[in-house]
This record gives structure tokens, C-alpha cells and sequence, in this order.
């Protein structure tokens, strides 16, 4: 029937990974780790995992990709105000 409106769709995740943020912005798993670290890339600890938020890591590309310490949180406040 055209025109359902009852399909499943595939939920945006608000949180992603580690693999996915590496896939997301094309590097490795080590420069990811630094970045994390320094809090150059904006990242969320849960626990002792580290999660990713998609709108953060464009936004973050869209800045530029800065790498100094810090970075991210400048990012995450400019997203989310």
C-alpha cells in the first residue's frame, strides 16, 4: 500500500560510541583516546565508558577541528547553550 505511515523507522541515536564517533570522523582509535582526554573533542563520561554526541562531533568539524585542551567543552556550550 503507498503512502503507509505505520513503517518502522530507525531511531537517530543521541548518544553513539567510540567505534562509531571514530567511523563518524574518520580516525583511528588512538587519536580519538587523545582527544577524549584532553577534552579536546567534546565527549560524555558514563561511567567508564565514553559516549559521543553526533550534533557535537559536527559541530566540532564545523569549528574546525581544534585540538587543544578544552576545545570541546567551547563546542558543547556553543551547541547547547
Amino acid at each position: 500500500m503507498r503512502g503507509d505511515t505505520n513503517t518502522p523507522t530507525t531511531p537517530i541515536p543521541l548518544l553513539i560510541d567510540a567505534k562509531a564517533a571514530q567511523s563518524l570522523l574518520s580516525i583511528g582509535e588512538r587519536r580519538l583516546w587523545v582527544l577524549s582526554n584532553c577534552r579536546a573533542i567534546p565527549s560524555l563520561k558514563i561511567g567508564k565508558s565514553r559516549r559521543y554526541c553526533p550534533d557535537e562531533l559536527r559541530a566540532w568539524i564545523r569549528a574546525g577541528c581544534p585540538t587543544e585542551g578544552g576545545a570541546g567543552d567551547r563546542v558543547r556550550k556553543a551547541v547547547r547553550p
